[in-house]
């Protein structure tokens, strides 16, 4: 053999070998993943049950403190909703409501206290808390319950003149029912100084802001003659006033 033939067979034996060593270039294709399936003799946990509303106004109430949640608790009691009716639980849970500094709390609370409804009636501790809801400045209403039970003595002796405070604090912040209440009280000297012609100009100011019961004292005004001139045509005019307006007491 020459020795050119001798170099030719050995660069065909190297290219052999190389191609044999040399890995593919292309990247294989990875195994599929076969997913897991579940065994069939084992069942899925339910969803848990959503709790309901009481459920978690009670623990936010009793565990976390949570004033409002009291009060909307107390409501759902006393008037059986999403459960049954309990009026003494709804006192303990407006109680609640109210220790915690919640407004609506007292004065709901306050007003079952004015009756029977799940306990004792307890009309002084009505007036306390209808005062307390008043000076918050939260619940106009709780002042005019407040002066009505004053008023009235359903706790005791009637105390007119913190009556009349309340009403003229009423009034002062724009309510026309509190400065009908005043002028009332002042036509009648009750609970402080009489003035029958102040307490015209408050029925009528009333009157034309739209609150039927300040026509109808206005009506009376005109037909007395009290705090200015005596006019029956014009007293029947209020009336009908008051009447239309939905005040029943002048429509008789």
């Amino acid at each position: 053999m020459t020795k050119t033939s001798l170099v030719v067979c050995c660069a065909l034996l190297t290219l052999a070998c190389t191609k044999e060593d040399t890995p593919p270039t292309t990247t294989p294709e990875p195994a599929p993943v076969q997913e897991a399936t579940p065994d069939p003799d084992v069942e899925a946990e339910p969803e848990p049950e959503p709790e309901d509303q009481r459920t978690l106004q009670t623990r936010a109430c009793d565990e976390e403190g949570n004033a409002q949640a009291c009060t909307a608790l107390a409501v759902k009691w006393q008037k059986g909703q999403e459960g049954p009716q309990d009026a003494t639980k709804a006192r303990e849970y407006y109680q609640k409501g109210c220790d915690g500094g919640h407004g609506i709390g007292c004065y709901n609370l306050a007003l079952m206290l004015q009756t029977p409804e799940g306990g004792e009636p307890d009309p002084a501790k009505a007036i306390e808390l209808h005062v307390q809801v008043c000076e918050g400045g939260e619940i106009p209403e709780a002042c005019f319950d407040a002066a009505v039970l004053l008023e009235s003595g359903t706790a005791g002796e009637p105390d007119l003149a913190r009556a009349r405070g309340l009403y003229q604090g009423l009034c002062d912040g724009g309510n026309q029912v509190g400065c009908v209440q005043v002028g009332r009280m002042s036509m009648l000297g009750e609970g402080g100084g009489k003035d029958a012609k102040k307490a015209r100009e408050l029925f009528d100011a009333a009157c034309e802001a739209g609150e039927a019961s300040g026509c109808y004292f206005m009506a009376l005004a005109w037909e007395k003659g009290v705090g200015g001139k005596r006019n029956k045509g014009k007293g029947a005019e209020y009336k009908k006033r008051a009447c239309d307006g939905g005040f029943q007491q002048a429509c008789g």
